[in-house]
């Protein structure tokens, strides 16, 4: 056991008293390098994230060398979230507290965790859709508005999440969602250790053109044009329970496939394009009939595989290509009308 798992019923800084571990769920897709617990403070509770150093310390590795990758990782997100706090930024998660705490017996290298302290939530999405019997089109959409709005929030600041997926989708009473997890982000002018990595976040939610291995050099089109897509996705799943990615390399011959694939990403894009307009066949019948405009249009909107065909169709090859701004009120909008038509009896 590393020293992220040995928190439980530690006293941190400033009050916090770790109460609970949370175990990771079998169907789980975050959390890899970090161990989760429940932590209070009076009537406060929080969600702690443990960094676990623990690669670091194995065999055969530059111990100095990885540690302070995993500190810069560390330090890289913290920045992010106190820059969103300091933004008011009402559709991000953010940090509560921050820290470090040396775990008893155990050396001041391995024994030493760094932690941030988040609002607790009610769970993500997927487990709320999962559990509620509540999860209808009327609280998708209302999970969708905010997510898009959360987006637009962070790309003003020139921030990229670059892991948007379920499990990084927040709910809160109201309801109410909320972007979490910037592990994996990217700011402009500011450097982050996997800024080189050809795919940021989570594989199973990456759009095609970084499964291809294509990387745009401008850091709009690459980052937020990922965000775009995930946010997309992130729409079909709510209202189909489908994952684009894996559905769209299900499409493909087995020879346009990007573990087969040996030519450009520009070469394969034809087949990659005709393989997408079977998913939105597959998934518009999927989607309530009262939300599939607004839905399927979002997705064939944000999942092009062609960067330059993603975004606003009115936009397409400006600066405000990406900007999500005009989808905040175009999604307020559908939920408005849904609600309406819902309290008058027309939601058959």
């Amino acid at each position: 056991m590393s020293a992220a798992d040995k928190l439980l019923g530690l006293e941190l800084k400033n009050g916090w008293k770790v109460t609970r571990h949370l175990q990771r769920g079998p169907a789980a897709t975050g959390g890899m390098f970090s161990q989760s617990y429940i932590a209070e403070k009076g009537a406060a509770v929080g969600f702690l994230k443990a960094f676990d150093f623990s690669p670091a310390l194995q065999p055969d590795v530059d111990m100095a060398n990885e540690i302070q990758k995993l500190i810069a990782c560390y330090n890289h997100e913290r920045a992010i979230l106190d820059h969103c706090r300091g933004r008011r930024l009402s559709k991000v998660v953010i940090a509560l507290d921050h820290g470090d705490v040396q775990v008893p017996g155990m050396g001041p290298m391995e024994g030493r965790v760094f932690y941030l302290i988040f609002e607790m939530a009610e769970g993500d999405v997927r487990v709320q859709m999962d559990t509620s019997t509540a999860c209808d089109a009327l609280w998708c959409m209302h999970a969708l508005k905010d997510i898009t709005l959360g987006l637009w929030q962070v790309h003003k600041e020139m921030i990229a999440h670059q892991d948007g997926k379920p499990s990084n989708v927040l709910a809160y009473p109201g309801p109410s969602f909320k972007v979490a997890d910037f592990g994996r982000s990217s700011r402009k002018g500011q450097p982050a250790a996997h800024d080189d990595f050809k795919i940021a976040g989570d594989r199973g939610y990456a759009p095609p053109e970084q499964l291809f291995g294509f990387v745009h050099p401008e850091f709009t089109n690459r980052r937020i044009g990922c965000d775009l897509y995930m946010l997309g996705n992130l729409a079909a799943f709510l209202f189909s329970g489908v994952n684009i990615t894996p559905l769209l390399l299900s499409k493909l011959d087995p020879q346009h496939h990007p573990r087969a694939w040996g030519g450009t990403y520009e070469q394969v894009l034809p087949y990659v394009r005709n393989a997408f307009s079977a998913v939105l066949a597959d998934v518009s019948p999927l989607i309530d009939e009262r939300v599939r405009a607004d839905v399927l249009g979002l997705v064939r909107e944000f999942c092009d595989p062609d960067l330059q065909r993603r975004g606003h169709p009115d936009h397409l090859g400006q600066s405000t290509q990406f900007s999500l701004e005009r989808y905040v009120s175009r999604m307020d909008l559908a939920a408005k009308r849904l609600s309406i038509l819902m309290r008058t009896g027309r939601a058959a």
